[in-house]
């Protein structure tokens, strides 16, 4: 059952447990006694809390930079090695944008097992060859 939560005009917020076909529109206010109303949430916005912090050695500074990081990015939190921390997406991306940095996405290789279903004969027979991936392993 999904979560509604409703918001009065006084500031109180209260959340009920409702079957989505009996789904309240409006409640009654325990502090006021005025009509609360629904706060609607958008889907997909991007301000999901990461599970734990996350400290991003890719963007670390310096020690001597720290100060002037503190007064450009108030909100940005630094560790004792000089990584920011980030709490959530949108703190993240809001910080790379400030910054001018790019992030590009993870490259993935394809692996494990690629199916090869062509026609090979002119009689139209279908074969279905199986080949695996020519990974090259890394020597140190």
């Amino acid at each position: 059952m999904p979560l509604y939560d409703f918001k009065c005009s006084c500031g109180n917020v209260d959340s009920i447990v409702a079957p989505m076909k009996d789904a309240p529109v409006g409640l009654q206010c325990k502090k006021c006694n005025a009509i609360m109303y629904r706060i609607y949430k958008l889907a997909g916005i991007r301000n999901k809390e990461y599970s734990h912090p996350l400290h991003s050695d890719s963007l670390a500074i310096s020690p001597n930079q720290i100060e002037e990081h503190k007064r450009l990015f108030p909100n940005v939190e630094i560790d004792n090695e000089g990584r920011p921390v980030f709490h959530n997406f949108r703190e993240h991306d809001d910080y790379l944008k400030k910054t001018g940095f790019v992030k590009n996405p993870q490259r993935t290789r394809p692996r494990g097992l690629r199916i090869d279903k062509t026609l090979r004969n002119k009689d139209k027979k279908s074969a279905g060859t199986v080949q695996r991936d020519k990974i090259p392993l890394d020597k140190p």
